[in-house]
Formats: structure tokens, C-alpha cells, sequence
């Protein structure tokens, strides 16, 4: 009697709408869960204060799908069962008129209305219920915007995914993973539902221009393995010309009248405004072009270094200096310099070779004794010039060496020494050596 009752004004409260807020369950009006995984129903639920009295244990909660009522419904899970089509568990406190449950492996095909019934000192089925969405795949992550940022100044970006099964909450990776890693957290929504969050910090960089993604992976209960959801932003960095370069084709000497292609490149964000050409000859630093690509046909007043500058709002930079050369002008200073240090190395050994041989002594001059009637002359060699000590002893002078007298050897051969007599010091002596013809 009394269960009909509570129906009866069940039915009456949602006619009269406002009169009958007593009788209320207050849940989320959609939940997309995916499916395999679990999902987190939060919910909580008043009854009129003349039936908190009949409020307490043994207290038991019901999931119907489909409708309200029994007919045309079914219960997917009841607390006070063991067995149930979907398994589950309600994790807030009853007694307190916290209804929350978490219902398992969802099935793909569970997409539907569900309403909470209460069974206690009195058995009431809310009329608020829950859409629960099942999906193949979860929702893509929210990232958020930073708009346009200087290089150097600090960014911070935050990834938020919702997290449908709180006891598998999805993890969130970034990319590029030069990036690093986010500091993670699991969030609480203001209908009671979770999120995770990953937010990355990070100094702008001119590297980091471009898309920037955050990926949510979400573990499966069903089948193990996971699902993935991807989204991305594309991040902003201003910053100055970098990387400045100057290229020339052709790039070695050529003759006169040739064209010559000069070519400046540079990354900067926005684009480069404005280029310029310098050229540097004798000190002197000239304003040549102010394109990005410079054309000459080349002469002698070419020659020089080049170097280019590009500019943009933010700031400029200069390239390095590439030569411009004609051939046969200005060939001196690069082509004399290793030639000039042979040249020089080359007369250094000449004069060393030269200086050496002076130290030698004079060699003797050798005199002929006949024609072809005089005696056989057998190993002649050359004497050198004899020289004294400035204190050598005067006995010396008697020696054989130094007189005039024949030396016999024992093989019967003469030597003889021109002029006769006693030797001064810086004499020239000549020895004479022959062998007398046996009869």
C-alpha cells in the first residue's frame, strides 16, 4: 500500500512540477561513457523531511534502464544482488542521500535513460534521470589557447580530458616530447563528474612554433588494451630574423661579365620585411641592394665581401660575408703569399749550402810531371791545404811531410813535395806520386 502510494505521488509531483521538489534526484542530463570501460553517475537525491525518519539500514539502490516505472523497464544493477547485467558498485552513502555509483564495462549497446530507485523504509524511482552516451572512441582533449607570444616569455598550457571511469582516469602525454612532461591532476566538475588535467610550462622559444598536441590515452576493462584521442594547437612564437645567411652562385672566380646570383635566407616570425646588402672593400662598408636576391654582372668594382641583413618588427641580424672575385684582379694578396714563402725558404737552404761549402779548405792543385814517356802516375789524390796551428812547435818543420826529400813507400811509389823546402804556414804544397817503371 504504501509502495503504490509513493508512486502515485511520484506521478502526481512530476504533473505539478515545483509543488512536488521534495521528491527530487539531482544527476548530470548526459554522460558519455566508453564503451568497455567504466562510468562515474554521480548523484545525489532529497525526499520530503516527514520520510528522512524512514531513511535508514538496510538501504539499497537500483539502476533501471528505459523508464521509471517497472513496466517497459529493466534493472541493470541492484546493490542488494550479487548478480546483475552490469556490475557495479555505489560509492556514496545512502543514508546521507548520496546515490553515486560506478557502473562496469559498459557495453557499446547500453546507450539509454537511467533512473535511480531507492529501497528502504520506502521504495521511491526518481523521475530525473541520467542519458548515458556509449561511444566507440573518447572524446577528443581540450586544449587551451595562449595566442601569440614573445620569445622568452613563459607559456603555460593546460590539456583537460574527461575522465568517465575515475578508477581508470586517462593519461596525457604531450608533443613534441622535447616539451617534457605535464604535472597531472584528476579534477572534480561542477555536476560531480571527473576530469584529468595536465597543464606544461615551458619558456617560447622559436623551436616551439608550430602545432603543439596533447594525447589522451584510456585504458580498457573490457579487452584490456586502450583508446586514444588526440587534439592539438598551433602555438605562436614571435621572435627576430634567425639563422641569417648569405649564399653567391657561382661561388668561385670568374671572369669579367659574368652574373653573379647573390641570395639571402632567414627564419623569423612574422617574415623578414626588409633585406639588405653591404659591401666591405678596403675598410670601407657600402649599401649595395635592398632585395632579398641580388643580381650582378661582375667588373673589377665588384670585387670584395658581401654580407646581407634581414629585419622584421622585432628585430634584425646580419648574415656572414661571402668574397665576390674577379679573375686576375686581386689574385696577388692570395695567390704571392705561399709562392713568396717558397721563394723564401728555397733562397734560405741556398745561402746555408753555400755558407758551408766556403768553410771547406782549398783543394791542391795538381801538376802534370810529363807526356806519355813520363813515369805511370798511380793514386793521385788531392792533398789539401796544409795549415799551422798559430803556436804549433817549430820542430814539425823537419818533418818528412814537409821537405823535399822522396818518400819511398814499400810498394816502391815516390811522392815529392813542390816547393822544396821548408813550409811556411798558408803555403801552397803540391805532392807529386809516381812509380818508377820496373826494367
Amino acid at each position: 500500500m504504501n509502495g503504490a502510494w509513493c508512486f502515485f505521488v511520484i506521478g502526481y509531483c512530476q504533473l505539478l512540477g515545483a509543488l512536488c521538489a521534495e521528491w527530487s534526484a539531482f544527476m548530470p542530463q548526459t554522460i558519455e561513457a566508453l564503451a568497455g570501460s567504466c562510468v562515474l553517475i554521480p548523484c545525489q537525491f532529497e525526499v520530503p523531511e516527514n520520510e528522512v525518519a524512514r531513511l535508514k539500514k538496510p538501504a539499497n539502490g537500483v539502476w533501471r534502464r528505459r523508464s521509471q516505472w517497472f513496466t517497459g523497464s529493466v534493472d541493470v544493477y541492484n546493490s542488494s544482488h550479487h548478480q546483475n547485467i552490469l556490475q557495479g558498485e555505489i560509492i556514496g552513502d545512502l543514508i546521507q542521500k548520496n546515490c553515486t555509483t560506478i557502473l562496469d564495462a559498459i557495453p557499446s549497446n547500453y546507450t539509454d535513460e537511467y533512473y535511480f530507485r531507492i529501497e528502504t523504509g520506502f521504495m521511491a524511482t526518481f523521475a530525473n534521470n541520467v542519458s548515458i552516451n556509449i561511444t566507440a572512441s573518447p572524446p577528443k582533449p581540450q586544449v587551451t589557447s595562449v595566442g601569440a607570444v614573445m620569445e622568452g616569455a613563459p607559456v603555460n598550457l593546460t590539456c583537460t580530458a574527461s575522465a568517465p571511469c575515475p578508477r581508470l582516469p586517462p593519461a596525457l602525454t604531450w608533443s613534441p616530447p622535447e616539451l617534457g612532461r605535464g604535472a597531472s591532476a584528476l579534477l572534480g566538475n561542477p555536476d560531480g563528474t571527473r576530469s584529468a588535467s595536465s597543464t606544461l610550462s615551458f619558456v617560447a622559444s622559436r623551436l616551439h612554433h608550430g602545432r603543439i598536441a596533447c594525447s589522451a590515452d584510456y585504458p580498457l576493462q573490457l579487452g584490456g588494451g586502450s583508446k586514444r584521442a588526440e587534439e592539438a594547437v598551433t602555438l605562436n612564437v614571435l621572435y627576430s630574423p634567425k639563422g641569417t645567411s648569405a649564399t653567391v652562385s657561382p661561388s668561385e672566380l670568374v671572369p669579367e661579365g659574368t652574373t653573379v646570383s647573390l641570395n639571402c635566407t632567414s627564419d623569423a616570425n612574422p617574415q623578414v620585411a626588409h633585406y639588405s646588402w653591404f659591401r666591405v672593400k678596403d675598410g670601407k662598408v657600402t649599401a649595395v641592394g635592398w632585395e632579398r636576391n641580388l643580381t650582378l654582372v661582375m667588373t673589377e668594382n665588384h670585387t670584395g665581401l658581401y654580407h646581407c641583413e634581414a629585419q622584421n618588427e622585432h628585430g634584425r641580424q646580419n648574415s656572414t660575408a661571402v668574397q665576390l672575385r674577379v679573375q686576375g684582379v686581386g689574385a696577388a694578396p692570395w695567390i704571392w703569399g705561399p709562392v713568396g714563402g717558397g721563394f723564401l725558404l728555397l733562397s734560405s737552404l741556398l745561402i746555408l749550402c753555400i755558407c758551408r761549402q766556403r768553410k771547406l779548405p782549398d783543394p791542391v792543385v795538381m801538376k802534370d810531371r810529363g807526356e806519355d814517356d813520363s813515369p805511370v802516375y798511380e793514386n793521385i789524390s788531392t792533398v789539401t791545404k796544409l795549415g799551422f796551428a798559430e803556436n804549433q812547435p817549430r820542430k814539425d818543420l823537419d818533418e818528412a811531410a814537409y821537405s823535399n826529400r822522396e818518400t819511398l813507400n814499400p810498394g816502391g811509389t815516390v811522392c815529392m813535395s813542390n816547393p822544396s823546402g821548408t813550409a811556411e804556414r798558408d803555403d801552397q804544397l803540391y805532392a807529386n806520386c809516381f812509380t818508377p817503371s820496373r826494367p
